[in-house]
């Protein structure tokens, strides 16, 4: 089953999507800002995820997508819904696919999908507290500020504070900001 945006399809990751994500994971960036996401990243990372990718869609509780360009069904990242009354989103975007508005559409698509598709009744979204991009994109989507969860998640270094945002099926009637 696949989700189209304008610019985007949302789909399930293939075999042959693992030297794309190698790519887009090798990065410090995203290193930095995920936290189980090995560094560095290899092939056989890449292989794994897309394995761990397929394995999740057996009970449908968590839902991984590979997001590509529309056009060129070139890799630009990932997205992943936890589905429940409670459910929780989360993505990653290749350094060459940020900026671009990208993570924001991938966003809006899913999560409308989740809410009115899975009955979630609240969508959540953690980002790190320096990952001002990925609160921005949060934002964009119609994502509410709710405040930060002390220590929340470990990373390399040690538990970390995150900042929580959410979605209510009442907020996909709020206007959305370009």
């Amino acid at each position: 089953m696949d989700l189209r945006g304008d610019r985007i399809l949302l789909r399930r990751f293939t075999d042959a999507d693992a030297p794309a994500v190698r790519r887009a994971c090798d990065d410090p960036e995203s290193a930095r800002f995920l936290p189980f996401l090995p560094s560095p990243y290899t092939e056989a990372d890449a292989r794994a995820y897309i394995a761990f990718a397929k394995r999740s869609w057996a009970d449908g509780s968590r839902l991984l997508f590979a997001i590509v360009d529309a056009r060129t069904e070139e890799l630009l990242g990932s997205i992943d819904v936890r589905t429940g009354e409670v459910g929780s989103v989360g993505y990653w975007i290749g350094p060459e696919a940020r900026g671009h508005g990208i993570a924001t559409e991938a966003l809006r698509v899913l999560a409308r999908w989740a809410i009115r598709e899975h009955g979630i009744e609240r969508l959540e979204l953690t980002t790190h507290p320096e990952n001002l991009a990925s609160q921005r994109v949060a934002e964009k989507a119609g994502f509410h500020r709710e405040g930060v969860l002390r220590s929340h998640l470990r990373f390399r270094e040690g538990r970390r504070d995150t900042v929580m945002f959410s979605l209510l099926p009442s907020d996909l009637d709020e206007p959305q900001e370009p």
